[in-house]
């Protein structure tokens, strides 16, 4: 399977490059041509990886990660992609090593009124490793890569001075290695947007946005016929659990935002919006109800039987449910100092088999110390729940992160970071809880890019 996913997404990147070209009229002797490579080293410890309530191993990880930015440029166009790659090696705990590979593309054309954009990429990153938050956190009980396919164009209509139109779409196919031991469903998510802006004053902008998100689970390699089933004592005899599994699921969710944004001062801004979703969900839920003879095994003391399933139920449901969206933020530029808060409520796709709401709380602090060294602290907050087709246990999940930095730049080319981070999982209505704590240092080298123009 890992060699079969980088020859699909072949057509699509060579799609997304084809598109790109129409926009594109021609080439001419003011293009501006762009490269500029770099590559990083990173060494990190950290005392969960996994994030495991269980028992598990500090790890210690080096990873090595070369990127290149490449870009054409004209007056009313212009064209750019990037590519990386990351070996991931650890030690203290087998199954863990990787390479991730992350290649982008992205369009822009411009006429008077109007500017057209193109984007797309493919990704295959450790979910362990992914350098952002994620709905998958805390999901994965071994180490498993996450394949993502994207496409998303949109237009961008200035209608007059003060008012502007914006239609966006995007295209999702997310399909993760090793689904079974890892807990997490393929799925494909797409989401279509517009959103109209009014400049108010020069200091205020005003937004409406019409989103409408649809989610589905393919019912495809998930059925419980051939796999283990598990049977637990009960009042001294072997009893089949049910351990329900969701075959598939179909969601959509249609949301209004109203936003409001004002700059305070050249060194202070708001923003807040406010909105109402609905989510129509439908699924079919199958569970065991047949196995073959269990054998017992005393596992921590308890007595469980391992079989096989033979005999499955499937069982059909419908769930409708609203709520509001929010989102709010303030910059504030001092001297030496940018604080940035936000708080929000959004929804997202997820490889639990469904959407799910995530509410989250971020803090960023950043503070140049001198001319080359700089320092960085923030702190976040996230409160995920599932909305319809609750398809894993333990799927409602809070996640706190907290992490601070300093950042060194030697030389125009060479910077040196360090850095401690702190990772906290709960699960609601369990004792299941999870730690992480790490430090890293980052190597960074950033050759001078080259620029021709012909």
């Amino acid at each position: 399977m890992t060699a079969i996913f980088p020859l699909r997404a072949r057509p699509c990147i060579a799609l997304a490059l084809c598109c790109a070209g129409l926009l594109v009229p021609g080439l001419s002797a003011a293009t501006a041509w762009t490269a500029k490579p770099s590559v990083s080293l990173r060494l990190q410890h950290d005392t969960n990886l996994l994030l495991t309530p269980g028992p598990h191993e500090g790890v210690t990880g080096l990873t090595v990660a070369p990127h290149l930015d490449l870009g054409a440029q004209q007056a009313n166009w212009d064209v750019t992609g990037s590519a990386e790659l990351r070996n991931h090696r650890y030690w203290g705990q087998s199954g863990l090593n990787g390479t991730d590979q992350i290649y982008n593309l992205s369009s822009l054309y411009r006429t008077q009124r109007s500017t057209w954009q193109l984007g797309g990429g493919y990704a295959k990153e450790s979910v362990t490793a992914s350098s952002t938050f994620s709905p998958d956190v805390g999901l994965v009980s071994t180490q498993t890569q996450r394949i993502t396919r994207t496409v998303n164009p949109s237009w961008t209509w200035q209608m007059t001075e003060r008012m502007q139109l914006k239609l966006g779409y995007q295209s999702s196919l997310v399909s993760y290695e090793r689904t079974l031991t890892a807990n997490l469903i393929n799925y494909d998510s797409r989401d279509g947007n517009a959103t109209f802006l009014y400049q108010w004053s020069p200091q205020d902008q005003l937004t409406a946005a019409i989103d409408r998100s649809y989610f589905k689970v393919p019912q495809t390699g998930l059925s419980q016929l051939g796999q283990p089933a598990y049977a637990l004592a009960i009042n001294g005899l072997l009893t089949l659990q049910p351990n329900p599994r969701e075959l598939s699921n179909t969601s959509t969710t249609n949301s209004l935002i109203l936003g409001w944004t004002h700059s305070f001062s050249q060194t202070l801004s708001a923003n807040v919006a406010i909105g109402a979703r609905r989510t129509d969900s439908e699924s079919i839920i199958q569970t065991c109800t047949g196995s073959t003879q269990p054998t017992p095994y005393f596992i921590n003391g308890q007595l469980v039987g391992i079989a096989t399933c033979t005999q499955t139920a499937n069982t059909g449901f419908s769930e409708t449910s609203s709520g509001y969206l929010y989102n709010a933020g303030v910059t504030k530029q001092f001297e030496l100092t940018q604080v940035v808060l936000s708080v929000g409520r959004q929804v997202s796709p997820s490889g639990i088999g469904a959407q799910v709401l995530t509410d989250s709380a971020t803090l960023g602090i950043t503070r140049t110390l001198s001319a080359r060294l700089n320092a960085n602290l923030s702190a976040a907050d996230y409160r995920i729940r599932a909305i319809g087709g609750n398809a894993l246990p333990l799927t409602d999940r809070d996640y706190v992160q907290a992490s601070t930095s300093l950042s060194w730049r030697w030389t125009r080319q060479f910077t040196i970071q360090g850095g401690y981070q702190y990772v906290g999982l709960k699960f609601p209505g369990t004792t299941d809880k999870a730690y992480d704590n790490a430090v890293y240092v980052d190597l960074v080298y950033a050759w001078n890019g080259l620029s021709v123009s012909r």
